[in-house]
C-alpha cells in the first residue's frame, strides 16, 4: 500500500482502521433501524397513512442534503473538525434512542404523541447526518491519502453493508419473537447501543490541524446557485 509523505505509516494505518470500524459498527446500527423496512414498519403500526410512511425515507434525503449547502463555507476555515463532527454526529445517533423511548411508551402516550414525537425524532436525526456530512468528509479526505481513498470508502461500505444485513436479519427475527412495546423498541436500543461504539471508534480518529483559508477569499456559493436555479430548467426540475 502506497503511503504519501505527509501521512505517518503508523497514523495511517490507525486511522483506516478505526474509521473502518466506525462505518462498520455505525452499519450494524443502521440494519436494526432502517428508514426503508424497519422504521416505516413501526409507524405502520401507528397509522394506516400512505402519506405519512412514504414520507420516511425522505426525511434523511433531505436532512443529509440540505445543511451541506449551509454549512460548508464555515466548516472549510476550521483548523480542526473532529470535534465538530464528534458533537455533531451525536445528533444522528441520539433520536433513535429516542425512539426507542417512544416505542415503550406509545401505549401510554397514545398513537398521536408518539407519531408526532416518531416524525420529530426523524428529522432531528436527518438533520443531524446532514450537519455532520461535511465536516465528516473533510476529515477522512484529511487522514486518508488520496491514492487509497477508494480503498476505504469501498472497505469501509462493503463492511457496514454486510453488518447492514446481518442486522436486519436479526431486527426481523426481534420482530417476530417479542411482543409489543418490546419488538420495536428492542431494535431502536440495540441500534443505539452500536452507534455507542462506533462514536468510540470515530472518536479515536488522529486529524492533524490544518492550515485556515484566508477569509477575504471569495466564495460565491449563493450566487452560482442562484444563477444555475435561474437559467438551468432541466437540472431545476431534477
Amino acid at each position: 500500500m502506497q503511503i504519501l509523505q505527509n501521512h505517518d505509516a503508523k497514523d495511517l494505518r490507525h486511522n483506516f482502521l478505526v474509521n473502518i470500524a466506525d462505518g462498520g459498527f455505525f452499519g450494524f446500527g443502521v440494519g436494526f433501524t432502517s428508514y426503508t423496512t424497519i422504521i416505516p414498519l413501526f409507524v405502520a403500526t401507528m397509522t394506516s397513512s400512505a402519506t405519512l410512511i412514504g414520507l420516511i425515507p425522505a426525511i434523511p434525503n433531505m436532512g443529509w442534503q440540505l445543511p451541506q449547502l449551509l454549512l460548508s463555507k464555515p466548516i472549510s476555515r476550521m483548523e480542526r473538525v473532529k470535534p465538530y463532527v464528534r458533537f455533531m454526529t451525536i445528533q444522528e445517533r441520539l433520536p433513535i434512542l429516542g425512539l426507542g423511548v417512544v416505542a415503550l411508551l406509545a401505549p401510554k402516550i397514545g398513537i398521536q404523541a408518539a407519531l408526532i414525537l416518531t416524525f420529530l425524532l426523524l428529522i432531528w436525526q436527518g438533520l443531524g447526518a446532514g450537519l455532520t456530512a461535511n465536516a465528516w468528509q473533510i476529515m477522512i479526505s484529511k487522514v486518508i491519502p488520496g491514492n487509497i481513498l477508494a480503498t476505504f470508502f469501498g472497505a469501509q461500505s462493503a463492511i457496514a453493508n454486510l453488518l447492514a444485513s446481518l442486522g436486519a436479519f436479526l431486527a426481523g427475527l426481534l420482530l417476530v419473537t417479542l411482543k409489543p412495546p418490546f419488538d420495536f423498541a428492542s431494535c431502536f436500543f440495540i441500534t443505539s447501543g452500536l452507534y455507542v461504539i462506533s462514536w468510540f471508534f470515530l472518536n479515536l480518529t488522529r486529524e492533524p490541524r490544518s492550515e485556515v483559508p484566508a477569509k477575504n477569499i471569495p466564495q460565491p456559493l449563493w450566487k452560482d446557485i442562484t444563477t444555475i436555479l435561474k437559467k438551468d430548467f432541466s437540472f431545476r426540475n431534477f
